[in-house]
């Protein structure tokens, strides 16, 4: 090859990387186009409760409902809210259909490897078997037993790993679209227990506690998370520091006790706010100092 021609093509190379490296470096950030727009599009469930889903009065509700137009107040924009399920609501964060996430939306290390989360995550949670009363003492007793889990859950893993610490008889796991599907096999008897996170059995216990009850105690600590987009730390940052604010100007506060306060709509027996342990922090929230 000429070397004229030589330097021609590696010109050419240098210039192309450089436009890719420009147009990454000068890309939009979500925020950006939020504020353009004036709307932030938050993909959301409709069939957990109490998370998110549609009252009796056909009202879209829920912690994550009501975390999500809070959010959207603050950073001073309307919320459009888009349905999402447990395949979807990471999908479209990826190919950025959505700026954000709330749907009660476990962070896990593989899921980090898709998308980004705003930090803090905004409730503890932990998993929860769930059986007709009487029918089972201890998590030993599920060993051999059908499991109903939710299609997308963790919980298809860490059920049965559960199990597993107390048994080397492997459970058999029933994956359902909805939690209400879970349920309603769990009423006809065609599963044994249903595993679900936390706040949702909270919300289950509710409104059936003459008929069923928890197995042992909770497994598998989790982390309710907002979802955001890969790679745009000005949106991950801009959504953390509202939920921050929030939490330090009492707004999560007010929406937390309406759910799962003592007196709220599903009081949870302990504590999920995103707090420091008081027995070292005191009562201290789990903020970014100024």
């Amino acid at each position: 090859m000429k070397l004229n021609q030589l330097f021609k093509n590696t010109l050419f190379i240098f210039l192309f990387t450089c436009a890719i490296n420009s147009s990454i470096v000068n890309a939009e950030s979500i925020i950006d186009q939020v504020k353009k727009s004036n709307t932030v599009r938050i993909g959301t469930g409709n069939d957990t409760p109490p998370m998110n889903f549609i009252d009796e009065k056909g009202n879209w509700t829920g912690f994550d409902v009501d975390l999500g137009s809070e959010i959207g107040k603050q950073l001073g924009v309307k919320v459009e809210l888009v349905v999402v399920n447990n395949k979807t609501r990471i999908a479209y964060l990826s190919n950025r259909q959505i700026d954000m996430t709330i749907s009660n939306l476990s962070q896990t290390r593989g899921r980090e490897e898709q998308i980004d989360y705003a930090e803090p995550p905004y409730l503890w949670t932990a998993k929860i078997f769930y059986a007709r009363k009487n029918e089972f003492k201890k998590i030993s007793d599920l060993a051999g037993k059908k499991i109903g889990v939710n299609q997308g859950s963790n919980a298809y893993t860490a059920a049965p790993q559960e199990i597993m610490k107390y048994s080397k008889i492997e459970p058999k796991i029933i994956a359902f679209q909805k939690n209400a599907e879970g349920i309603l096999a769990l009423k006809q008897g065609k599963i044994d227990v249903f595993c679900q996170d936390s706040p949702i059995i909270a919300a289950l216990a509710g409104e059936s506690a003459s008929e069923f009850e928890v197995v042992g105690t909770g497994f598998s600590p989790g982390l309710y998370g907002i979802g955001v987009p890969p790679n745009d730390s000005k949106w991950r940052d801009a959504v953390s520091f509202v939920l921050q604010d929030m939490i330090k100007d009492g707004s999560y506060e007010r929406i937390y006790q309406k759910w799962f306060g003592e007196k709220g709509l599903y009081p949870m027996p302990h504590n999920a706010r995103p707090r420091l342990p008081s027995d070292t922090f005191g009562d201290m929230a789990y903020v970014l100092p100024d």
